[in-house]
């Protein structure tokens, strides 16, 4: 079994998806890391993309789950090699979801402040 914990901003609004009746929250989170080079001083950022999925609380998580929104996410990884439109061999990392709290907002729309307010998030 191998656990995984990951803070990142999503790339996108998380959607709902329903397959074979059984619904879930499915969202790319980005995780970048920025490193200095101690000689010349340059910063090199490299980011990693963990797609995640949700498979409790679907509706009520959902409206809080926008691009640009910072989120800490546990749960279980699996690696996942497949062959791109390239042809090259790739590697991507899924994360099932056990644990998912919001970090911050990026931009916040008069709707999800209604949100915030009215139905606190557990």
């Amino acid at each position: 079994m191998l656990k995984l914990e990951i803070i990142g901003n999503l790339g996108a609004d998380a959607e709902k998806k329903i397959v074979n009746g059984y619904s879930f929250v499915a969202m790319n989170i980005a995780h970048t890391e920025r490193v200095t080079d101690k000689a010349s001083g340059e910063i090199t950022e490299a980011t990693t993309w963990v797609s995640t999925t949700i498979g409790w609380n679907c509706d009520a998580i959902l409206p809080y789950l926008k691009k640009g929104t910072k989120v800490f996410v546990r749960g279980f990884a699996r690696l996942k090699v497949y062959t791109g439109h390239d042809g090259q061999k790739h590697a991507g990392i899924n994360l099932s979801a056990l644990e998912v709290e919001l970090c911050g907002f990026k931009q916040t729309t008069d709707e999800t402040k209604e949100n915030q307010e009215d139905k606190p998030f557990e």
